[in-house]
């Protein structure tokens, strides 16, 4: 396992417990919201094979197949902590985003949630992403993104730089949420995201822009 592997994976660890709380206490609910977009621009329908990659909490997971419940989800994630189990025609498994143990051209849609900026080498986990997605297949991909230089920036940097990490890390009992600042701040902007999938093979990438600019989905088709 990667040396950044390795230490996201212990920083879930130590928030699993309280993540989903969090999650939505950090975002004002809105993640709920935000992940039904994701699944809604995967245009999928039922009876396809999902890819959940980073799946955390099972949240994407469980979107897709309340929504397709004939589907099934292969959920990914390094940190087998966060997954609650027990969801249905969902099967977990343990590994890292950028070695997927699948074969070529195996899924019809993959999604990922939150997953980048933790990733150690985006180039290696879209190329994963482009290789077990099936020709025509759809790839969305959300995160969190410093919102550059616009009306809501001043707003957004005192929140999510300066007020969210002390307040969180002290309730969470660990500096882990100083830690998912920090990855949106060194971040790439959503235009090179776009510009590495590119490159990575798949034919055209549409990007929607969500809250003010902070959050960004690229809809990918291979």
């Amino acid at each position: 396992m990667a040396q950044k592997e390795a230490m996201v994976r212990n920083i879930f660890k130590d928030i699993s417990r309280n993540y989903d709380l969090f999650d939505s206490l950090m975002s004002f609910g809105m993640d709920r919201r935000w992940r039904r977009i994701v699944v809604d621009m995967l245009n999928a329908s039922d009876g396809m094979k999902f890819m959940d990659v980073g799946a955390g909490s099972g949240k994407t997971s469980k979107e897709i197949v309340d929504r397709f419940p004939s589907s099934h989800v292969e959920a990914v994630d390094i940190t087998k902590e966060m997954y609650p189990g027990g969801l249905r025609n969902v099967n977990f498994n343990l590994a890292s985003a950028e070695s997927l143990p699948f074969q070529d051209g195996s899924f019809q849609r993959i999604v990922s949630c939150f997953l980048t900026r933790n990733v150690d080498s985006l180039q290696k986990y879209f190329q994963e992403a482009y290789r077990c997605l099936e020709d025509g297949g759809i790839f969305c991909n959300m995160d969190i993104f410093d919102p550059g230089k616009n009306l809501i920036s001043p707003l957004f940097r005192i929140y999510f730089y300066k007020m969210m990490p002390p307040v969180m890390d002290r309730a969470s009992r660990s500096s882990s949420y100083s830690y998912l600042a920090g990855s949106v701040r060194k971040f790439i902007g959503p235009e090179k995201m776009k510009a590495m999938l590119l490159e990575s093979g798949f034919k055209r990438v549409e990007i929607r822009k969500l809250a003010g600019g902070t959050v960004y989905i690229h809809k990918c088709i291979k």
